[in-house]
């Protein structure tokens, strides 16, 4: 049994008979006629009652109707996909990202979809803000961007991928902190802060959980990005709120790093156009919510056995880097 005799089966059943199948099929009817009898034969059942010109259904074609289409939308599914697969192989995409959202981030959930399609060129655009991301996603100029939310953008699709955990990172050698416990942000009031003066969300994160707990920040830095604040805290000018990922690199160089009671945390994801994403595109969104599951997990699990969330943390780090996922 080959496709194209379930293609003229059912275009018989579809036009009322062979002559307006035939014509719909650009063949002759012969060539149609004999496809269908050869199918018959195959399938050892008559599949329609022959009454002059007119062609009836019999039982057994009414039976095969739904799998006839079913197995050609399967196959149209697996053109599809293929067809996917080629446009993977060379291409780029335009990312959209924010000052929360920073681009080493976005390059690190995307590793693994750069391993997959070496062939597909990466485009990182850092925006001012949120709200000029949404533009510039809207108006087609970045295919995906990366964001906190919430956004106003209801012309836009929104997917949720995780939370983003704010850590108190302080210099190297910080006295009178227990990493292992929660640093209550009451006592948050002589520590000296430096902030990024393009993460707004970010700040005004802190600042509306600080004012919960009654203590004015004491900012003694404001610097253009997350990198600037991270100088300052491993030269013991300042301390920082720095989001998990960082924190946990800031760790490594010697920062000491502590959760916070209450938490500072934003959920964020991706943001794209309504309608079907280019192949490139949906494969790397699904490729970073899939690192950032399995991230997200290991640390779970190592919670579970009893660490901080830090060192939870790093040792999700060290596993995926040892699989070479990260």
């Amino acid at each position: 049994m080959e496709i194209r005799q379930l293609e003229y089966f059912l275009a018989v059943v579809e036009h009322n008979g062979v002559n307006r199948a035939a014509q719909q099929l650009h063949i002759a009817q012969a060539s149609l006629s004999q496809s269908i009898r050869q199918l018959e034969r195959e399938l050892k059942l008559p599949l329609f009652h022959r009454t002059g010109r007119n062609l009836v259904l019999t039982s057994a074609g009414e039976l095969l109707v739904e799998p006839a289409r079913k197995v050609i939308r399967d196959v149209l599914a697996v053109r599809d996909i293929m067809r996917g697969a080629r446009e993977l192989q060379v291409g780029s995409i335009t990312i959209g990202t924010m000052p929360e959202m920073s681009s080493d981030a976005v390059a690190a959930w995307s590793a693994s979809f750069t391993k997959l399609h070496p062939g597909i060129r990466l485009d990182l655009v850092e925006h001012a803000s949120a709200a000029e991301l949404c533009e510039e996603v809207a108006a087609g100029t970045c295919e995906l961007g990366f964001t906190t939310f919430p956004v106003a953008a209801e012309n836009l699709t929104k997917v949720d991928l995780a939370v983003q955990r704010l850590l108190l990172v302080m210099p190297p050698g910080t006295a009178g902190v227990d990493p292992s416990a929660p640093h209550d942000l009451a006592r948050l009031d002589d520590v000296p802060l430096a902030v990024s003066s393009s993460a707004h969300r970010e700040n005004d994160a802190v600042t509306a959980v600080l004012r919960q707990e009654s203590v004015a920040p004491r900012i003694v830095a404001r610097v253009p990005n997350r990198h600037a604040q991270l100088t300052l805290v491993l030269n013991g000018a300042a301390s920082a709120f720095l989001p998990l990922r960082m924190a946990a690199a800031a760790a490594r160089s010697g920062a000491v790093v502590v959760e916070t009671r209450p938490e500072v945390r934003r959920p964020f994801g991706i943001v794209h156009r309504d309608g079907s994403l280019t192949p490139a595109a949906q494969s790397l969104v699904i490729e970073s919510s899939a690192t950032l599951d399995r991230w997200n997990e290991l640390i779970a699990d190592f919670q579970g056995q009893g660490l901080t969330l830090l060192d939870a943390t790093l040792r999700a780090d060290d596993e995926l880097h040892a699989r070479g996922i990260s």
